[in-house]
């Protein structure tokens, strides 16, 4: 596959429920968007850009601080909510590998989530460095190795269905940066100084099977899954793979590990 249509296939992936993807499945991640803030640096004042800003929700967490936010994501449906959360903001639709904006713009840049599905990550990095001022910081944050996630049961009950389909690997690969010395080596790559790498616990806890559903088919994954296999085939997946994780009391919940590398440009 093209590199073009790599993100043509993304964008549309990726808009097929956004309102889920923001109101549920975002939602999970909100203390970890609160720790790279944190490592970043963001108060009030500081220029951040988000890239890969999906519905915008680091993007108001930062905003709420003061800072002055732009986000770059290539799904605008996405973008759209964004616009909606911080109307102030500056969010464009644009391929995190070249990113429209000058040299030496922003004081830190971030990414949730988003690096490992570039069709180049090296290069995405290359262009987060390049917007960054000497002495800024990038705070890049993934998940930790699959067997350390408990979300990874359902990823591969998914990617299960799209492999039968389509008879070679999906193309969804949310684990591709998950090594640390993987993160480590992308931004010293991009000729940035890593000062430290932390790994952050989350817990996705939803009410019942149907709103884990709900959040699990808002991502590109789920949407690909259903195109390859049908709805009625994933869901019947999905319900199966998440009684594991269901309490009597009907809530689903996952223990989930992420990773974020703190890098700085050098002065």
């Amino acid at each position: 596959m093209s590199y073009a249509a790599i993100l043509e296939e993304q964008r549309a992936l990726w808009g097929t429920a956004p309102r889920d993807w923001a109101q549920l499945a975002e939602r999970e991640n909100e203390p970890l968007y609160e720790r790279v803030l944190d490592a970043a640096a963001v108060r009030d004042g500081t220029r951040l850009l988000d890239v890969g800003c999906g519905s915008g929700l680091l993007a108001e967490l930062a905003a709420a601080r003061g800072s002055q936010v732009a986000g770059v994501d290539i799904t605008p449906e996405l973008l759209a909510i964004a616009r909606e959360r911080v109307p102030a903001g500056d969010f464009r639709d644009a391929d995190m590998s070249v990113l429209p904006f000058p040299d030496g713009s922003f004081d830190a840049v971030t990414g949730v989530n988003s690096f490992q599905f570039a069709p180049d990550p090296a290069q995405a990095f290359a262009a987060a460095a390049q917007v960054l001022r000497p002495g800024g910081r990038l705070v890049a944050a993934v998940f930790a190795e699959p067997e350390r996630n408990q979300g990874t049961a359902l990823h591969l009950a998914m990617k299960a269905l799209i492999v039968e389909r389509e008879g070679e690997d999906d193309g969804y690969a949310p684990y591709a940066l998950s090594a640390e010395s993987g993160l480590r080596q992308a931004v010293v790559d991009a000729g940035l100084a890593p000062l430290e790498t932390v790994e952050v616990p989350i817990d996705w806890r939803y009410a019942d099977a149907d709103t884990t559903l709900r959040a699990l088919l808002a991502s590109a994954g789920g949407a690909r899954a259903i195109r390859a296999a049908g709805r009625a085939r994933v869901t019947a997946a999905l319900i199966e793979a998440m009684q594991q994780f269901k309490g009597e009391d009907g809530v689903v919940t996952m223990h989930n590990l992420f990773r974020f590398v703190v890098a700085e440009k050098p002065l």
